[in-house]
């Protein structure tokens, strides 16, 4: 997958398998199904829906499209936020050329498989990393949103901050965020490392992996999802923003572990002491920010043994 040109003769062969990890939203995760339904032809290989323990109605809302998707179902215990670990699972089961990952509260448009595949078919070299865009809604009824509908929300990823585009970014990795983005199938690099654990970075690392494994990353402008913010958001600072009580705790450990699996990169420990500066642990031995620079050093520190008690293979590794 070379040219924009040879598009047209690769979309008859190449597919995608979609993976959607899902915990406890049976209703959402419905939606974003019943809109896959509607891709175009020749397009989607597979559904893999991944649930992580939900012990609820999610089984029998996935197996319920069995019949209008080439859908598979697996299924983890419930030890917690392990999205990563959910990904997993649907990386061993994709099948095609492509996997593309969501999240289990967006809704696409019909065009949503071939713009991720249309993204990964223009770009040169054999393996790259394709971002679609996200827009945030707090409220959304209906079926398959109209494209004007999703322009019209408010862009919600990351590729927004940038001035340019992401292929001329010294660092594109930072950009790679779960909640919809696609890798080519094949490489041995594509795996969620399961000592991320809770909420946060474990799709970022992956990105930084793919990079330093020579994946390209750009933007699928044309891949892009209507994100219908939970009331009671997973991510701590959707939180902060909507004054609802965060939890940074896996965010700031997460930041550690990443840090520290990368030893040798010394930008990438800048870039993470920087941001955990601005964290402090509260009375409850939780950590929160206090809106000034603490000592990042003890942050680092009070995480790595904390990491050490919690995590076996951290402390069988130290």
């Amino acid at each position: 997958m070379t040219t924009a040109a040879g598009y047209g003769t690769l979309a008859a062969t190449v597919q995608a398998t979609v993976v959607i990890p899902t915990y406890r939203r049976a209703p959402r995760l419905r939606a974003l199904l019943e809109c896959l339904t509607h891709q175009e032809p020749d397009t989607l290989a597979r559904v893999v829906v991944c649930d992580d323990g939900s012990g609820d109605e999610t089984e029998q809302v996935a197996r319920g499209f069995e019949g209008r998707l080439p859908l598979v179902y697996a299924f983890q215990d419930d030890e917690g936020f392990r999205a990563g670990q959910a990904r997993n699972l649907g990386i061993e089961r994709a099948i095609g050329d492509v996997v593309i990952f969501v999240d289990d509260d967006v809704l696409v448009r019909p065009d949503f498989v071939r713009e991720h595949l249309r993204a990964h078919a223009e770009t040169e070299g054999a393996r790259s990393v394709a971002i679609g865009y996200r827009h945030r809604v707090t409220e959304y009824e209906g079926g398959v949103p109209a494209r004007e509908t999703i322009l019209a929300a408010e862009r919600d990823d990351r590729l927004v901050e940038l001035d340019g585009p992401v292929t001329e970014h010294s660092s594109p990795w930072i950009y790679v965020y779960s909640c919809n983005f696609s890798v080519t199938l094949g490489g041995p690099e594509l795996v969620f490392d399961d000592g991320f654990r809770g909420w946060g970075l474990e799709d970022t690392e992956l990105g930084y992996r793919l990079h330093a494994a020579g994946y390209a990353i750009v933007e699928a402008d044309g891949a892009r999802v209507l994100h219908v913010e939970d009331p009671a958001p997973r991510d701590p600072f959707r939180c902060e923003i909507r004054q609802l009580p965060p939890s940074y705790d896996t965010y700031v450990k997460n930041a550690v572990y990443f840090m520290d699996k990368h030893p040798e990169d010394a930008a990438l420990r800048d870039f993470v002491r920087g941001d955990l500066r601005w964290y402090v642990l509260d009375e409850h031995g939780r950590w929160v920010k206090n809106g000034y620079a603490n000592d990042v050093d003890f942050v680092i520190q009070t995480c790595r043994d904390q990491l050490r008690a919690e995590r076996p293979a951290i402390r069988e590794s130290a």
